[in-house]
């Protein structure tokens, strides 16, 4: 047994230069294989996003920034060795630039390696530096419109929308701004019932009628909180007046016709509940002077209710009303004498109209249909005594035949055909005789009108 490790220490003992030249060639071999197993390598990582540093620099100067499209994402080269490249990707890196370094519109981009990095040798950017282009601010308010799409349910409209702000300041590069046509909320109110109220994004409209993009804008608000009201709808009739009086010889038979005879409007129930009709006033429609069928346009929309409204907001609210006048007809009547009254009979005196004369003849003007139903017994006329005085210069009353004119009182619808009526009338003192008594006496002449 002693023979026998006393064998085994001579082994290992002896010959131990070349058992050291034996663990140097392995090891040298293993470093050979490993190195040809896993070799250092250069490898491409595209699309690498480019993020700003102090980009406020501009914004102080009253400037703002942009990185060209072909600088805004970076390829950047890593080498290493293969078994560490094949753990990374794109997202393991990231580049920057500091726009505290800008000169001459292009400013360094840097990168570096988020993981790994104590075994990547070295990250080389494929495009050393990143083109920017800078212009002036612009900076605009807006006034916020709404635009309201779609129907709500039958027998409702849109009635008020509210929009909680109506302004939004725009702040960006100038030539961006200048574009802005526009600022506006959109709302659907389809199918709706009662209000709504929704926090609603602003949209900018540019001159070509096109949403822009705001990326690169600085909004004071990106939304707006919208209150719409949803009305009920109520048809309401239309009625027409009309003023005024038609040239000499026309008359309106009093037909009236128009385009709008009732419109269905839309408000909230108060304001409808109490809504029976529509008055156009009749100075809107003033036919003075008319000889023919009088024409004009009424814009009914001016005298809605207030709190209503068209629930057809693309309705033309325009009424063409046409009120129909025509040529008035001729006619003689013969009114009884009995019908026309003496007045201002001189006292002492008596007055009548021609002592054979049963009736007067007059003519009268209307409208064919009136004038069939009109005779002389409908008409009542008068004389006026103190006018004959004045027109004929009488100082005192004497007996005689003097020419009056008869103003007569006509039923609707009929006129004076424009032709003055004169007849004659006798002025008689009362008259005196003796009666059969032998008395003298005095005696009213029963032929006309007395003065007492």
């Amino acid at each position: 047994m002693k023979k026998r490790l006393s064998a085994l220490l001579h082994l290992v003992i002896n010959n131990a230069w070349l058992k050291i030249l034996a663990l140097m060639l392995a090891v040298m071999i293993w470093l050979v294989v490993v190195s040809i197993d896993n070799p250092v390598k250069d490898q491409n990582f595209t699309q690498i996003p480019v993020t700003v540093l102090n980009g406020d620099v501009f914004e102080a100067a009253g400037q703002s920034f942009e990185l060209a499209d072909s600088s805004t994402t970076v390829t950047v080269t890593a080498r290493a060795e293969r078994s560490v490249l094949s753990q990374l990707s794109r997202d393991d890196f990231s580049a920057t630039v500091d726009m505290a370094n800008y000169s001459n519109g292009r400013v360094p981009i840097s990168v570096k390696a988020n993981r790994l990095s104590d075994r990547i040798l070295s990250i080389t950017p494929r495009t050393a530096y990143a083109v920017v282009q800078v212009e002036d601010l612009g900076s605009k308010q807006f006034s916020i419109d709404y635009e309201i799409s779609g129907e709500p349910a039958e027998g409702y409209s849109v009635g008020d929308v509210i929009l909680a702000s109506n302004v939004v300041r725009v702040q960006g590069p100038e030539s961006i701004v200048e574009t802005i046509d526009k600022a506006m909320v959109r709302v659907s109110a389809q199918g709706m019932t009662r209000d709504m109220r929704t926090e609603t994004p602003i949209v900018f409209i540019d001159r070509n009628g096109e949403d822009m993009d705001t990326s690169r804008l600085e909004l004071s608000r990106s939304s707006v909180s919208v209150t719409v009201e949803i009305w009920e709808d109520k048809e309401i009739p239309i009625t027409y007046g009309y003023s005024g009086t038609p040239a000499e010889g026309f008359a309106t038979t009093g037909n009236l016709s128009a385009t709008i005879n009732t419109i269905e409007l839309s408000g909230n129930p108060d304001a409808l509940a109490g809504v029976g009709s529509i008055t156009i006033p009749s100075s809107e429609i003033d036919i003075s002077g008319a000889t023919e069928n009088y024409t004009t346009v009424v814009d009914v929309s001016a005298y809605l209710p207030s709190g209503t409204k068209p629930a057809d907001s693309d309705m033309d609210t325009h009424s063409t009303v046409t009120v129909e006048i025509v040529a008035m007809n001729l006619k003689n009547v013969d009114v009884p004498v009995s019908n026309v009254t003496i007045e201002n009979i001189p006292p002492g005196y008596t007055a009548v109209i021609g002592t054979d004369t049963a009736t007067v003849v007059t003519s009268i003007r209307g409208l064919p249909d009136v004038l069939a139903t009109v005779d002389g017994s409908m008409l009542t006329g008068r004389i006026n005594l103190d006018d004959v005085k004045s027109k004929n210069g009488i100082v005192e009353w004497l007996p005689g035949v003097f020419d009056a004119n008869v103003t007569f009182a006509y039923p609707e619808g009929v006129y004076s055909s424009g032709v003055a009526t004169t007849v004659s009338v006798l002025i008689q003192p009362v008259n005196t005789r003796i009666t059969e008594e032998g008395e003298n006496r005095t005696e009213h002449v029963p032929v006309g009108v007395s003065g007492e």
